[in-house]
């Protein structure tokens, strides 16, 4: 019997160098599904890791108390007026009152004309406390963060977002230059990493961040915020935070029911909630398309078998006709078929991380090589193949031996 296997075994390597154009289908077939399956589900993981990447930038547990823009002035329609009541009292009875010690900025901002040699451009200017990089999860590539003293003392530094600096420095990391921010001299403190646009589309790399007190004293010479941000240390509580800030604020700016809020509370829960649901859809339905790509596959794998035993069929007949059984038959198209479909799968697994560093590099994201998801990919294809291979092999088998010599 183990004569008989090993003979077979030869003989099925033999019909694969015969005929090596469908050999090659085969091969070509189980490795583009394999390759796809893989590819598609690294890209939606790298697209997932990006979101996830940006959500922990945005900061999930921030919430932001931002002044509104007034559409009623005198009885009359108006847009683009900012309400100025958002102020330092309002700032220290929220910390003292409701939140406790927690981490907070207020900020302020407005484009300003910046000018570095013979330079010069219009960029937004923000200004805001120490505590608003850690908040952000924001690291700088070059020099340091300004601190509590500089805000104390309204000190003339500016930190450059990684976009601002490129325009205005190229290449070089600018770290004790000095820049004019409306014929203002500032030094350079240092350079912030590099963060892409957000989930909300702001491109803060474009940005220049100054020391709260220095923006509104020697540059805009104001008394209100644009917005304060405060760090809730319990996710959990979000929501009672923003309730709580909205009573707390309606209370001190006399706001009775009857009127609009001149304020807005914000968190990123919606914003971060929406964007994690369309990730998720979007990532399903990649990997359903990815591993539809190994049923295809398959399919493909199929076709092929079935025209190879209706071409063999003389073949099947004589062999049949010179003793081999129908198990043998069987055993001699599975195992061409197995052996073909382990190269093409191997073959595809190659295929399947090139084109997930291309794609990836093409789409801006990092790369994400899913182990598990490949070896899934791969038990899956191997699997199929067999299972769709074995369909014409027992097809083959059952021949008639007399019917099968006599076809043409």
């Amino acid at each position: 019997m183990r004569h008989t296997r090993w003979y077979l075994v030869q003989s099925g390597w033999r019909q694969l160098r015969r005929y090596r154009l469908r050999s090659t289908l085969v091969i070509s077939c189980a490795a583009l599904g394999v390759a796809g399956a893989i590819t598609a589900v690294n890209y939606a993981s790298g697209g997932q890791q990006q979101v996830l990447e940006q959500i922990r930038r945005l900061g999930t547990n921030i919430v932001v108390v931002s002044a509104k823009q007034s559409r009623a002035i005198a009885g009359r329609e108006r847009t683009g007026a900012i309400v100025t009541t958002l102020v330092e009292s309002d700032y220290r009875a929220l910390r003292n009152e409701l939140l406790g010690p927690v981490r907070a900025s207020a900020r302020v901002s407005a484009p300003l004309r910046l000018k570095a040699g013979f330079l010069s451009k219009v960029a937004p200017v923000v200004g805001v406390e120490a505590d608003y990089f850690p908040m952000k999860s924001w690291p700088v590539v070059a020099g340091r963060f300004f601190d509590g003293e500089d805000i104390r003392r309204s000190t003339r530094v500016v930190l450059l977002g990684y976009a601002a600096a490129r325009d205005l420095y190229g290449d070089a990391l600018p770290v004790g230059e000095r820049l004019f921010i409306n014929r203002v001299p500032f030094e350079i403190i240092g350079v912030l990493a590099e963060r892409g646009p957000g989930l909300d589309n702001t491109n803060e790399d474009g940005q220049v961040f100054v020391p709260l007190t220095a923006v509104m004293r020697r540059l805009l010479n104001i008394d209100y915020y644009d917005a304060i941000l405060f760090e809730i240390p319990d996710v959990a509580e979000m929501a009672q935070a923003e309730r709580g800030i909205v009573d707390l604020m309606r209370t001190r700016h006399r706001i009775s029911r009857f009127r609009p809020d001149d304020f807005q509370v914000q968190s990123q829960r919606e914003l971060i909630d929406a964007q994690l649901a369309s990730s998720e859809q979007l990532g399903f339905l990649v990997r359903w398309i990815g591993f539809s790509a190994l049923f295809v596959a398959g399919l493909g794998i199929l076709a092929i078998a079935w025209i190879a035993v209706r071409d063999r069929t003389r073949e099947i007949g004589t062999r049949r006709a010179l003793g081999a059984t129908a198990p043998d038959i069987f055993f001699q198209f599975v195992f061409e078929a197995a052996v073909l479909a382990s190269i093409g799968v191997a073959l595809g697994l190659g295929i399947g991380w090139w084109a997930s560093r291309v794609t990836a590099a093409q789409a801006g994201l990092d790369l994400v090589f899913d182990v598990f998801n490949a070896v899934l990919a791969v038990t899956i294809a191997l699997v199929l193949n067999l299972l769709f291979a074995s369909w014409p092999a027992l097809r083959a088998a059952r021949l008639d031996p007399i019917r099968a010599l006599q076809h043409e």
